[in-house]
């Protein structure tokens, strides 16, 4: 194992410096003791009134084409959930600063401790590098295809496209120089989005990955309790005195409450994610869930190259949130399994009262839930579909 690998705090802080280098292009620094507006800020906020502009001024302008109007909104779910982001980040900036400097004095503490901490802090760490290395590659390809796409039109067959679905008044496409113009602009707001959809996910991922670091560590601090009441058990078969004391209760004590004191940690720390991000959560899934939706209803009409693209990112990138919080459930069962597994027989009867208050709150685990109400899980994702498929049929079923 590399000194970098050995050093999970160090590569906690420069991965977190690093997600944060995003938000800091985009104008917010989450990182920073004092959120404060500038130039980019500004920019940010020029490219989301831009889009919602003209946008609603294409539907407005195209409201006798309901099929046109079905294409230019294909994006308002981006646009949604990318606002959702945004906002997050510039009202809850202090609380995600909290979370962050929270987690890396977990990190701090623990990889003093013993090696098997520091393995489970850096396992935790490449988890999240995999899932970042899935976003950014899918909303990498995803840009270059939307961005290569008009010109690759207009070279074959000369047909002119803009990259998002509306048009610019007074810009008309069949202008070579207004069609450049469409397309800067354009370009530069789903630059923007790019961007901002990328940043947004990690800092929520970061925490969201954290759980199961925590749920491992939760792991070896049961594996250690239940040594040691092994080892208890083991002592008193040798014994020949009946009802003689062993020795290391003191050890067991420490160890019993070291491992309550860390679940109390664990639920908070579900608790605060959940509610600092629930609300981002839940307009990420379901305004993504809104553009499948749309794009499926395109392409049953006609199809449709563009949407057909946001179609498989849309889908893309709801289901990575909903696959994470399906391992997120995984993580409660296993802190719940572990509690199941610990020796009690073994333990003092003022010890098995500390051991049933945290059964009875690991039975009540702090699910990640949208809008407070769905869980995010795979068995949501499938929920959804069902209503998208369900609604589209019925859109194609009434149109006229």
């Amino acid at each position: 194992m590399s000194d970098e690998m050995d050093k999970p705090l160090q590569r906690f802080t420069e991965l977190s410096q690093h997600i944060n280098k995003f938000t800091t292009l985009l104008g917010v620094d989450v990182l920073a003791a004092d959120l404060k507006w500038n130039y980019r800020t500004w920019t940010t906020t020029f490219a989301i009134i831009n889009y919602t502009g003209f946008t609603l001024l294409s539907i407005i302008l195209n409201a006798h084409d309901w099929k046109e109007c079905l294409k230019i909104s294909l994006m308002l779910g981006g646009l949604t959930h990318g606002i959702g982001k945004f906002f997050t980040c510039l009202f809850k900036q202090s609380r995600m600063r909290y979370i962050t400097f929270y987690t890396s004095n977990i990190f701090m503490n623990y990889e003093q401790l013993s090696p098997m901490y520091v393995k489970i802090l850096n396992i935790g760490l490449d988890r999240l590098l995999q899932i970042m290395w899935i976003l950014r590659n899918g909303y990498l390809i995803t840009f270059l295809l939307m961005t290569a796409i008009p010109l690759g039109l207009l070279y074959y067959n000369g047909t002119r496209v803009t990259i998002m679905q509306y048009q610019i008044p007074g810009l008309p496409l069949e202008n070579n120089i207004c069609y450049a113009i469409s397309y800067i602009i354009q370009i530069v707001t789903i630059s923007v989005a790019g961007f901002g959809f990328y940043a947004g996910d990690l800092f929520v991922l970061l925490a969201l990955t954290q759980i199961l670091t925590f749920a491992d560590i939760f792991q070896l601090k049961v594996n250690k309790l239940n040594e040691s009441l092994n080892l208890k058990s083991t002592k008193r078969s040798e014994m020949t005195q009946v009802g003689a004391l062993v020795e290391g209760e003191n050890e067991r004590q420490a160890l019993l409450l070291e491992v309550v004191k860390w679940h109390q940690e664990f639920t908070s720390y579900c608790r605060y994610v959940n509610d600092l991000y629930h609300d981002l959560i839940a307009s990420q899934v379901l305004s993504m869930a809104m553009a499948v939706m749309l794009s499926f209803c395109i392409n049953l009409i006609s199809f449709h190259l563009p949407s057909a693209i946001y179609f498989v990112v849309s889908a893309y990138s709801m289901v990575v949130y909903c696959i994470l919080g399906t391992k997120i459930e995984f993580a409660y069962d296993q802190v719940y399994t572990s509690i199941c597994d610990i020796s009690w027989q073994e333990l003092s009867s003022k010890q098995r009262k500390y051991f049933g208050m945290v059964l009875r709150e690991a039975q009540r685990p702090p699910t990640i839930r949208m809008l407070g109400v769905m869980p995010l899980s795979m068995r949501t994702a499938l929920q959804i579909t069902k209503l998208i498929y369900s609604l589209s049929m019925m859109m194609m079923q009434n149109r006229t």
